[in-house]
């Protein structure tokens, strides 16, 4: 059987997501995986030109070097550089409920674009979730060559912890509009209004940093929220079993990894209203969902659960069953490198 000897990545090898699919396919293949990624950069246009650089890179690399598997995050930028890079199969995976994000606008229109290109020429289209399709198919991508199935997380790092901080909660996402921290920061206020005093750990880092910190200054939160600043992805999982609530209010979701850790380690999950999230949360049952840019909701949730935690007990629980059942890296990531086994051969 022909099997592939050679896999390059292409994508922001710091993030979680990233790691876990690098660490899960070397794992199951016995393949050590190349990566290249577009240096991180504080302007949009100092961006444009490290993106420039990048696919100059890979016109070079293509003189010494043709791949058997070439791994690709987000259809409009590392799936497209895939495209570039001279290798016998590849394989693309989504980021969010649409990688044409902003979906309005010139922006929108290009991408969507991009995006039409990269799944018509690519030879596999991993979907970590149902959600995720529709926008797949309206951009004309083969349902054949989609792939619905999680990376899954590593559940002999994640455990469940029963006994935690009732009063500490955690947010895991990087600094950046999306992500809507303001909104979280001034949920804390709204309750230490109320009598309520949370603690929160913020971890992660970005370019709204400074400026979350110095909202926290002026909000009076210096006592109760902790930046850890970006740190080793295997120093996430002892702050999560610390913690009793998860947090994540952005404005846009696809299939969230932090959301299954968070699940993974007994964390009650508050996190935006979306498609993304409506697929593993059913509002006040195993989680609540709050509708984007509304501190007041999300005070609301906090309170709910702060006066409940007893009867949510059995839904934490519950959560890790799920995460168990259908989340687990190594299952899923043998499911993955067998279809990547049935691609490479076609």
């Amino acid at each position: 059987m022909d099997k592939p000897k050679s896999i390059l990545f292409l994508g922001e090898t710091y993030r979680a997501d990233a790691q876990t699919w690098i660490k899960g396919i070397e794992s199951v293949s016995g393949i050590k995986v190349d990566t290249l990624e577009v240096k991180t950069t504080r302007t949009r246009f100092n961006r444009i030109l490290a993106f420039f650089g990048f696919a100059w890179k890979i016109i070079v690399l293509n003189f010494t070097k043709t791949y058997d598997l070439v791994l690709a995050e987000r259809a409009t930028s590392y799936g497209l550089f895939s495209l570039l890079v001279r290798a016998k199969k590849r394989i693309v995976a989504q980021q969010g409920i649409t990688d044409a994000w902003p979906e309005s606008g010139f922006s929108g229109y290009y991408k969507r674009i991009l995006q039409r290109t990269v799944y018509s020429k690519v030879d596999l289209i991993h979907a970590w979730g149902e959600v995720m399709v529709p926008a797949m198919i309206e951009s004309k991508a083969d349902p054949r060559k989609i792939m619905i199935l999680p990376k899954g997380i590593d559940l002999t790092k994640y455990m469940m912890v029963e006994k935690k901080d009732p009063a500490l909660a955690i947010v895991t996402r990087s600094f950046t509009e999306v992500y809507h921290h303001e909104d979280i920061l001034d949920a804390l206020a709204l309750l230490n209004r109320h009598g309520w005093s949370l603690n929160l750990i913020m971890v992660g880092d970005g370019f709204l940093a400074d400026h979350l910190k110095r909202k926290t200054k002026e909000l009076n939160l210096s006592k109760q929220v902790t930046f850890t600043g970006r740190i080793p992805n295997q120093e996430l999982p002892a702050l999560l079993s610390k913690a009793s609530i998860y947090l994540s209010v952005p404005e846009t979701e696809g299939v969230s990894a932090s959301l299954f850790e968070a699940m993974a380690t007994g964390c009650f999950p508050i996190v935006t209203d979306l498609p993304g999230t409506r697929a593993f949360i059913k509002n006040g049952e195993n989680g609540f969902l709050v509708p984007v840019n509304s501190p007041i909701e999300i005070a609301n949730a906090l309170t709910s659960y702060l006066e409940n935690q007893e009867v949510f007990k059995d839904a934490v629980k519950a959560n890790r069953l799920f995460i168990e059942e259908n989340v687990n890296l190594q299952k899923n990531m043998n499911t993955i490198w067998n279809r990547y086994l049935e691609i490479f051969q076609n």
